[in-house]
């Protein structure tokens, strides 16, 4: 299991900076030792970078440079989060860093958990430990339909429980792979939740 981390620190808009490509136009550069995500969308009409989907998303390897060219009075909207965080955006042109890098993998249903009663068994509830609670998490999974990662998103309470259930999906968990727009194997997410009872 691994902990999230408050999103501010993979904040990464300082990273960002301008090369001067001739007189009248510039190049974006990741000044950072990190890889960085950056989503951008250049403002043309009144608005338009209100909405997620006119940002485009580009990955800018340490001391990289962006492949597009932009004008000196155009005006750019960027947010930048640090390798693994991806930029989460939201409506009315704001945005975030997701840490778990989760945020633009496609949601994986519940029905393609293929193992589903198979997981959690009586021998997971974690010896020693008198408590009940409900652990909501979120897993990364590849396309090979094994899981990468797990986070809790709401723990139960009980840090054994929340572990209890990381390490169960980890270990166990098998999935219908996600699929691109090219009907292809790709990485995705699952959310899921355990209700714990005492033994």
């Amino acid at each position: 299991m691994q902990a999230t981390t408050p999103a501010l620190d993979y904040a990464a808009e300082q990273c960002v900076s301008y090369n001067r490509a001739t007189s009248d136009s510039f190049n974006l550069v990741n000044n950072c030792d990190a890889p960085i995500e950056i989503a951008l969308c250049a403002e043309g009409e009144s608005g338009a970078c209100t909405q997620p989907q006119n940002f485009v998303r580009h990955i800018v390897t340490a001391r990289g440079q962006l492949p597009n060219t932009f004008r000196s009075l155009q005006i750019l909207n960027v947010f930048a989060c640090k390798s693994p965080a991806v930029v989460q955006l939201g409506q009315g042109g704001l945005a975030g860093c997701d840490p778990t890098g989760l945020a633009n993998l496609p949601l994986l249903l519940a029905s393609s958990l293929k193992n589903a009663a198979s997981i959690i068994t009586a021998s997971d509830y974690p010896a020693g430990v008198s408590a009940e609670g409900n652990t909501r998490f979120e897993m990364r999974v590849g396309a090979d339909g094994k899981p990468q990662s797990c986070f809790v998103t709401v723990s139960s309470g009980k840090d054994a429980l929340d572990k209890a259930t990381c390490n169960a999906f980890m270990k166990r968990a098998r999935f219908t792979p996600a699929k691109d727009s090219s009907g292809r194997a790709t990485d995705g997410r699952y959310r899921g939740n355990v209700t714990w009872k005492e033994r």
